[in-house]
């Protein structure tokens, strides 16, 4: 009897894996024969340019040079190759730092090793800093349905080891002559470990602070702390959804905050990029992927 119960449990697990399996290659085959179809091309990637003043920053850091990236979502659907040429257009600007604000991945832990082996190709002057988004807990909402128990810490280690800094409540200051920045990288508004009374109790307030929240619902509490600059993602370029479902996985406070430029409170600034991702495209205007080019500024009274 015990053999038949064993033999019956493995048979599920076979075919729990099998359909596991058939799911994502069904998805892989979408993204080879159709989403794919679109060619790296200037007129596809959007390379939005702005200037970052910051108050207090040096003069040796007048005129460096930011790339802001976020929602990369390695998967069968956002292909290596793809990543791979935008991480080649970025190196192509030349910039002085790279921030990533989350969603490396969606899907199982594989993903967070070829994301790291792409991203460590980036070649900033001086550094890459990240935060996490909430892919990168989980393939839905990272408190729900598809969470991963520790994928947030793993991601967290393989991008390390492709020399990215992954702040999770974290502080990380850079130097370029006399003259000094610091990055506040925030975990996931919604993962449970959002903290920026911890992260910004090691910052220092006269030094030029950007705070990197992958959800803009995040960032007017970093721009209470003093961050002159949030960087975000998460939206993809478009309004978050308004419907009860949608909240009940995609929970959203600040639903005006879609894509671009918004003044906080304080004087502070809220950059919300569109995303690498190619999802989510085809019925939103205005919304191709995106890299936004800061040019870093000492900002006038």
């Amino acid at each position: 009897m015990n053999e038949v119960l064993v033999a019956h449990d493995q048979r599920r697990l076979v075919n729990r894996k099998a359909a596991k399996d058939l799911v994502w290659r069904a998805f892989s085959a979408c993204a080879l024969s159709g989403l794919y179809a679109w060619r790296m091309e200037d007129r596809w990637l959007r390379v939005e340019r702005r200037e970052m003043p910051l108050p207090n920053l040096g003069a040796d850091l007048e005129g460096a040079t930011l790339a802001h990236i976020s929602d990369l979502h390695c998967s069968p659907i956002v292909l290596e190759r793809y990543l791979r040429q935008c991480v080649e257009k970025i190196n192509e600007m030349g910039v002085d730092f790279v921030a990533i604000t989350g969603d490396f991945i969606t899907g199982p832990r594989q993903y967070g090793r070829r994301i790291a082996r792409v991203l460590k190709h980036l070649a900033p002057r001086i550094a890459t800093v990240a935060c996490l988004g909430n892919h990168d807990y989980g393939i839905f909402h990272p408190g729900g349905l598809g969470g991963m128990r520790g994928l947030g810490d793993y991601m967290a280690e393989q991008l390390s080891r492709a020399d990215i800094f992954v702040m999770l409540n974290e502080v990380r200051t850079f130097r370029r002559g006399d003259s000094s920045i610091q990055f506040v990288g925030l975990e996931d508004y919604w993962s449970g470990r959002f903290d920026p009374d911890l992260a910004f109790d090691m910052a220092c307030r006269r030094t030029p602070t950007v705070a990197l929240v992958h959800n803009p619902d995040g960032a007017p509490r970093a721009a209470d702390f003093g961050a002159a600059w949030v960087l975000s993602g998460h939206t993809h370029g478009s309004g978050m959804p308004r419907r009860k479902w949608a909240n009940a996985v995609l929970p959203t406070h600040h639903k005006q905050f879609s894509a671009g430029h918004y003044e906080l409170a304080n004087g502070s600034n809220l950059y919300v990029n569109r995303g690498l991702s190619y999802g989510r495209r085809q019925s939103i205007l205005n919304a191709r992927p995106e890299v936004t080019l800061f040019v870093l500024r000492r900002a006038t009274a």
